[in-house]
């Protein structure tokens, strides 16, 4: 791993102070690409989240994944950019940032 991919996992796991960047509730453990790097996601902040073993597995088989923006589909054009993307953070729909922050969105009602 180079020094950017390594300064990338390390914001992203600072971002989400230990909890899961899903859920909120339950310790993270890994890290999670959300537009794959088999389809050409890199190792930005904005394309990661640190997530627990439950959401890492719906982050690959949800029916919703697309939806909340824990996956993004491949393919060109802005949309299918990370940083472009909301993603449902611990109930709010943020966009995440590339230096490793969050960009509020507002919070969603269940």
């Amino acid at each position: 791993m180079n020094a950017d991919s390594r300064r990338g996992y390390e914001r992203a796991t600072e971002r989400a102070f230990g909890l899961c960047e899903s859920c909120g509730r339950a310790q993270a453990q890994q890290v999670h690409h959300r537009l794959h790097r088999s389809h050409g996601g890199g190792e930005s902040p904005s394309n990661l989240l640190h997530l627990c073993q439950p959401c890492h597995g719906d982050a690959h088989t949800a029916s919703d994944r697309y939806v909340i923006g824990v996956s993004i589909r491949s393919g060109k054009g802005p949309e299918h950019e990370p940083r472009n993307r909301p993603v449902l953070y611990r109930g709010r729909w943020v966009f995440l940032t590339a230096d490793g922050g969050i960009q509020e969105q507002g919070k969603v009602e269940f």
